[in-house]
């Protein structure tokens, strides 16, 4: 045996350790680093699985044949949810009686009797299936609608208009509905609360049409609305300006002044101002003005007429006229 194996044999210990202690370093790191990374994965597997947010602020609107449900819920909480359970009682347990796009925030029931009592309620259900806890409850029990109101009218005053319409009884209530299109209309009505008067004054934009309806409804904690009035359709491009009234001439040696009373519609833009010096030639139109008044600058030295139109949004209106005006000197 040679005499340096002894020393060899006792240095191979430190070694071993060296490397057992290594070895128990890395698998600790290990475990440490696989811990971090499950937890940082966990976080929203978990998240998943709590419950969405609940519906808030569900009312109803019993309007004819359709009791009209209306509920609230964030927008920027939508990707998180499938949608919306609609919950029925009878008096009973609630059941599902429909679901309801995430995007969606009305469902309209048709499966009621008047004079019966239900109670409505929502949930929304997130992607995993998880349903939320209970919106608010509401309890509606739908009464005998109102008549329509009869036939409506409108008068616009610069950049707003008034509406009025025949009422529907003592003690009724109107909502005013206002569309953009023919024949749609938003489920919210144009006024904040159902008015008791039966004219309502609203903006309006000259530039585009716009649709009105109006519905009775007896108030209460629901309101049950009865069938829409007549179709109001506010066209401007329809307007057509009345004649100027009061036409007069003031005739100078060198000009004729022209002067007319301003219209009530607040609507009309302007004015042309049309001569006939000659009956072959006919009238020409010589100017425009914005104001009640124009200066024609050519002598009056022989008689002449004028036509004054008014100018609507889109149409001209029919004519006022003035004939023989000429300067005559004083003797």
């Amino acid at each position: 045996m040679n005499r340096n194996s002894k020393p060899l044999k006792g240095n191979l210990l430190p070694s071993l350790q060296y490397r057992l202690i290594v070895y128990h370093l890395i698998s600790v790191i290990c475990v440490l680093s696989i811990l971090a990374s499950c937890g940082k994965k966990g976080d929203p597997t978990l998240k998943s699985y709590e419950k969405p947010d609940p519906p808030s602020k569900l009312k109803a609107i019993h309007r004819e044949s359709e009791i009209i449900l209306l509920w609230e819920f964030p927008k920027y909480r939508e990707p998180f949810i499938k949608g919306f359970y609609i919950m029925k009682s009878t008096g009973g347990d609630f059941e599902r009686i429909a679901f309801i796009e995430n995007d969606r925030r009305s469902y309209m029931d048709t499966n009621f009797k008047i004079g019966s009592e239900y109670k409505y309620k929502t949930i929304s259900q997130n992607l995993r299936g998880i349903t939320s806890g209970d919106s608010n409850i509401i309890t509606i029990i739908p009464k005998p609608v109102p008549s329509p109101p009869g036939k409506i009218l409108f008068k616009v005053e610069h950049d707003s208009l008034t509406l009025n319409w025949e009422g529907a009884g003592d003690g009724i209530l109107y909502n005013i509905y206002k569309g953009n299109e023919k024949g749609r209309y938003q489920l919210t009505p144009a006024n904040k609360e159902p008015i008791r008067e039966t004219s309502f004054k609203d903006n309006f934009d000259i530039k585009r049409p716009v649709y009105y309806t109006v519905r009775s409804l007896i108030g209460g904690n629901t309101r049950d609305e009865g069938p829409a009035s007549e179709e109001l359709e506010i066209n401007p491009s329809e307007f057509i300006p009345p004649p100027p009234r009061g036409l007069q001439a003031l005739s100078t040696p060198e000009n004729v002044y022209l002067i007319w009373k301003e219209p009530a519609e607040t609507w009309i833009s302007g004015y042309r101002i049309y001569r006939e010096v000659d009956k072959k030639e006919g009238f020409i139109l010589i100017g425009e003005t914005q104001t009640p008044t124009f200066l024609d600058k050519e002598k009056p030295l022989t008689k002449r007429a004028y036509r004054i139109t008014a100018l609507g949004p889109s149409k001209e209106g029919t004519y006022s006229e003035i004939r023989d005006v000429v300067f005559i000197p004083q003797r």
